[in-house]
């Protein structure tokens, strides 16, 4: 019974069985198999009989062909989630790529005929199927052999000033950094070129050659090519002019497109604000749209008008999650929240840009094609870009950080090393007191600044003070008002949708035994409902649902982020393994022996209150809630291990000694979190390093 949830969790997980009922998942489910794979070992050969229907779980694989010399061509890697052996199980032709693992894999497999069953059974997969397949079986037909899928983003502003093309360009500059692929930045401007001259533009790219004009180099792909420049910076370059009243301007921009994208995985289109025939062409040729605006209501009113014609053009084909709004700074700060605007405007705002301060300008592009200032690494601006670049090329980086009462304060440890070592993490999922954590350093608190909430109760008088409230005794010892207004003191009226890191805390519905994912609304609430650890805190009641501590069904959410398709996992795991355990017991009845052998004599005040603690101790220890406690944490370690196993590194902190309230062992629990996360960085920096 086990191994069969284990493959229908593993099956629901899966990009292209995910918008199948349960009833077909639970059948997928019984015929396939989970087949594990060690680093080196091919899961399948090129030439050999199709066999099965093959989905990556965890891990990574490594596609090629073997030439005639056995040396490898076509070479490249697959990541979780990814199908294949299709085309193979629908031809009936053989495997034309081998499939090696990386590292060590977890593969699902389904026999083919019990395949072609469940694709005869299942119409709607059979859709899914054919949409994911169109375009590898139209280059087969045409005979046109690619090894990659090019992305197409244009970067749009009604707003003149807005900084599209500042932006434009280091999007293009952090792709090439982040992902080592191939990437043409291209400039198109409407009749002749002007040099920027304000102040302010310093930071847009200055082009040093006039535009080529683009209607005569259209007629011969040759001259596209010529036109390109390979410029030092490390992307390439195409300057071109249009004439916006041009009679053939459709029929131009998809030539231009088409000459392109065969030849690199990301083309980025700098477009000029005015709109016209040849900017809205190109906005509805483009796989992602980027719109850059600001918070000012005039601004955002010219925003949604070109979200309205792109609908209007795209008609049927028209995705709102293609469009993502980007809103700059003009000041300082955004005066209108992400919900303000976004009811404004009635669409989602995806990501804002930060102001570039003049400090921020410390490195010059010089080139001979074009001269512009960048910002330094560790500016907000550059490191909002780079993690915009990561998503479109999807190699996010996700924390993942477990439960473990006051053992996961070791995670402000990690969480130093990480930053230090300049470690980018793009997303944070926390359960339990990895929510607390999580969500306090996604809101934008420092690591100093964690530090300092977690010493605010090293002194256990100061837990009492601080977060005990009368609570409802049947439900809990602690109520709610005291704890929420400590987590309001630190991260204020923040929401899930305005903190600087994508953030989502997992929690537990006792009625209907599921998770809740909590990705919207107040960070305070969203904290509070995943730290109710049964018999401490008081469950939440709400909608229906009777709300505890996350940990319990997820002490170590990775599920959650292999769901958001995140593809690079740290996940930290602060629960005691069984050996960790038992050392803590030898620790502590050493501590005891030794502190037994102090005679009367020797200090008369320990030795009476030795004797009085151990009293009390015999009379009233274990506690219910040390009882509960202590009997979640034994089986939340077993479910942690094995969602570990989705991870890329695990980060597993020594906490030998240090039981689950005491949070008084600061230092402790910080220098482990450290240490172990030391360790680790070697791994963490080969797995940002694969491509």
């Amino acid at each position: 019974m086990n191994a069969f949830l284990n493959r229908f969790n593993t099956v629901k997980q899966i990009p292209i069985f995910a918008k199948l009922n349960w009833y077909d998942l639970q059948r997928i489910a019984r015929k396939s198999t989970l087949e594990e794979f060690k680093k080196g070992e091919v899961i399948c050969r090129q030439g050999t009989p199709p066999d099965f229907f093959y989905c990556l779980v965890s891990g990574r694989l490594r596609t090629y062909t073997t030439n005639d010399k056995g040396r490898m061509d076509n070479v490249e890697f697959i990541h979780r989630g990814v199908h294949f052996g299709i085309i193979s199980l629908l031809t009936g032709e053989n495997h034309t790529l081998t499939y090696e693992a990386v590292n060590n894999s977890t593969v699902l497999k389904i026999e083919k005929t019990q395949f072609h069953q469940i694709l005869t059974s299942i119409p709607a997969l059979s859709i899914e199927l054919n949409q994911s397949l169109s375009k590898r079986v139209r280059s087969a037909i045409s005979g046109v052999k690619t090894i990659f899928e090019s992305t197409i983003i244009s970067v749009y502003s009604p707003v003149r000033s807005a900084g599209s093309s500042t932006y434009a360009v280091n999007l293009a500059m952090s792709l090439k950094q982040e992902t080592n692929k191939k990437v043409v930045f291209v400039n198109l401007v409407p009749g002749p070129y002007t040099e920027p001259s304000t102040p302010e533009q310093q930071t847009m790219p200055r082009w040093k050659k006039a535009p080529a004009a683009m209607g005569p180099l259209l007629s011969d792909s040759m001259r596209i090519v010529q036109a390109i420049t390979r410029d030092e910076s490390g992307i390439d370059l195409i300057h071109l002019s249009f004439d916006p009243n041009g009679p053939a301007l459709k029929s131009d921009v998809g030539h231009l497109l088409s000459a392109l994208v065969g030849d690199y995985h990301y083309v980025v289109i700098d477009l000029p604000n005015a709109m016209d025939d040849a900017v809205l062409e190109t906005l509805t040729q483009s796989d992602l749209v980027h719109l850059i605006t600001s918070d000012r209501e005039k601004d955002l009113q010219l925003t949604r008008n070109v979200i309205d014609q792109l609908e209007r053009a795209l008609k049927a084909s028209f995705r709102e999650e293609k469009i993502k709004v980007i809103i700059r700074a003009f000041h300082a700060q955004i005066y209108l929240s992400f919900e303000e605007i976004n009811k404004f405007i009635d669409f989602y705002i995806y990501n804002s840009l930060p102001l570039i301060m003049p400090e921020d300008l410390t490195h010059t592009v010089d080139t001979p094609s074009m001269h512009f200032q960048h910002c330094h690494e560790q500016a907000l601006y550059a490191k909002t870009v780079r993690r915009i670049a990561r998503e479109i090329g999807g190699v996010l980086v996700g924390l993942v950080l477990g439960g473990g009462a006051a053992l996961g304060v070791a995670h402000i440890g990690v969480i130093r090393v990480l930053e230090e070592a300049g470690v980018p993490i793009d997303i944070v999922v926390g359960s339990s007191m990895g929510a607390l954590v999580g969500g306090f350093w996604a809101s934008g608190m420092t690591v100093e600044e964690l530090e300092g909430a977690a010493r605010e109760f090293e002194k256990p008088v100061d837990t009492l003070t601080k977060l005990y409230s009368l609570p409802n005794p049947l439900r809990g010892l602690v109520g709610s008002r005291r704890v929420k207004a400590w987590l309001k003191k630190h991260v204020g009226n923040k929401t899930f949708y305005s903190v600087r890191i994508p953030f989502k805390a997992v929690a537990f519905d006792l009625v209907r035994r599921q998770d809740v994912i909590i990705e919207s609304g107040s960070l305070v609430d969203g904290i509070r409902r995943s730290i109710s650890i049964p018999g401490v805190f008081s469950p939440l009641s709400e909608n229906g649902m009777e709300i505890i501590d996350g940990g319990v069904l997820n002490p170590l959410p990775t599920d959650v982020m292999v769901g958001l398709g995140i593809k690079r996992i740290i996940a930290v795991n602060v629960l005691q393994s069984p050996e960790d355990v038992m050392a803590g017991v030898e620790y502590f009845q050493r501590q005891l022996d030794a502190r037994a052998v102090v005679t009367f004599i020797q200090n008369p005040f320990h030795f009476v209150g030795f004797r009085i603690g151990r009293f009390f101790h015999w009379m009233f220890n274990p506690i219910i809630p040390d009882i509960i406690i202590r009997t979640l944490q034994a089986s939340e370690y077993v479910i942690a291990e094995q969602s570990a196993q989705q991870a890329d590194v695990v980060i597993h902190p020594e906490l030998v000694g240090v039981n689950w309230h005491e949070l008084d062992k600061v230092d402790q629990l910080l220098e482990a979190g450290v240490e172990a996360a030391r360790q680790k960085l070697p791994e963490i920096k080969r797995m940002l390093e694969e491509d």
